[in-house]
């Protein structure tokens, strides 16, 4: 299960390699990613998520655009501190929505993943 954003890229190196050595590489994904793309080199299971690429790429904006704002420290921490909830909130219903998705889950555990 993938981690998406910059780790991802130190990741897919390493499954590169792995199926290079003749492993078979699954991938599961959200339908929603910054970076996570198909590849030969993996099957990909991507699954559904209540929000939307528009919705991330909005908040990582509200969220970089803080550093260049007016206003005090403290104002801009707790804006910082928001928009960081922000982005655990779509990644424990990233998780949520993967746990919750039996045919997903079946595939899964019938695969020994």
């Amino acid at each position: 299960v993938s981690v998406d954003g910059s780790p991802w890229f130190s990741i897919r190196e390493a499954l590169e390699m792995l199926q290079q050595k003749g492993h078979e590489v699954v991938v599961v994904a959200s339908e929603v990613s910054m970076h996570i793309r198909a590849s030969e080199n993996f099957v990909m299971k991507m699954y559904p998520v209540p929000y939307t690429k528009e919705d991330t790429d909005n908040a990582f904006k509200a969220y970089f655009n803080i550093t260049f704002e007016d206003g005090s420290f403290f104002e801009r921490f707790f804006k910082g501190v928001e928009g960081t909830k922000r982005f655990t909130d779509f990644w424990f219903s990233s998780c949520r929505h993967l746990l919750q998705n039996k045919e997903l889950m079946s595939y899964l555990e019938e695969s020994k993943f």
